[in-house]
């Protein structure tokens, strides 16, 4: 998971990235996330390279690009439906003539790509190993699956609940795990998880 700052960093060099067709110098980073300081930023970035989620070529001024992982253009790819499977009473396969839109159901602008570690959220079917789609905001909604951010360092993925006394808790989709309730001011919303990906 990333820090704030990390994935500050990472939403600008996406959206960049996006809007301008080239990476961006650090300069430019450090200015777009409110930085003077571009060692700061260089840290940033070296721990992106890290998490896999960007590669470096040395000796090159816009020397950033996304990894292959996360540069896949979604908003290409389509799949054909071949009909619908029973998963509780037997039916019968009837193909289609039609295709889901991976762009339309998960592509869009602030949206990013968490790989999940840990079983936290079982039962809400998100199981370690899985990619989840998330929104970029700073707001949720009661209820909603969201990762946040403790003390702006521990980032999680959990369903967040607001309550009456003004403290927010964590909660886990998995009864080995607690749920964490803490003073809202401790806890900072990174995004909301609009989709899902998993591969067998």
């Amino acid at each position: 998971m990333l820090t704030e700052r990390q994935q500050d960093t990472y939403n600008f060099i996406v959206q960049y990235i996006e809007q301008q067709g080239r990476s961006p110098l650090l300069s430019e980073v450090a200015k777009g996330i409110g930085l003077s300081s571009q060692g700061s930023v260089h840290n940033y970035i070296q721990a992106l390279v890290n998490e896999g989620l960007i590669t470096r070529s040395v000796g090159r001024s816009r020397g950033l690009s996304l990894s292959k992982e996360t540069n896949q253009d979604l908003a290409t790819v389509k799949l054909p439906v071949m009909g619908r499977i029973a998963a509780g009473r037997l039916i019968e396969a009837i193909p289609d003539e039609d295709e889901i839109d991976l762009g339309g159901m998960f592509a869009g602008k602030g949206r990013f790509v968490l790989k999940v570690n840990g079983d936290s959220m079982i039962d809400k079917a998100i199981m370690s190993g899985d990619w989840v789609v998330v929104q970029s905001q700073q707001t949720a909604n009661h209820g909603d699956i969201v990762v946040a951010l403790v003390d702006g360092f521990d980032a999680t993925l959990k369903t967040i609940l607001f309550n009456d006394d003004r403290t927010i808790t964590l909660m886990p989709a998995n009864d080995n795990y607690e749920p964490v309730t803490l003073p809202a001011e401790r806890i900072s919303i990174q995004g909301v998880i609009v989709g899902q990906l998993r591969t067998y």
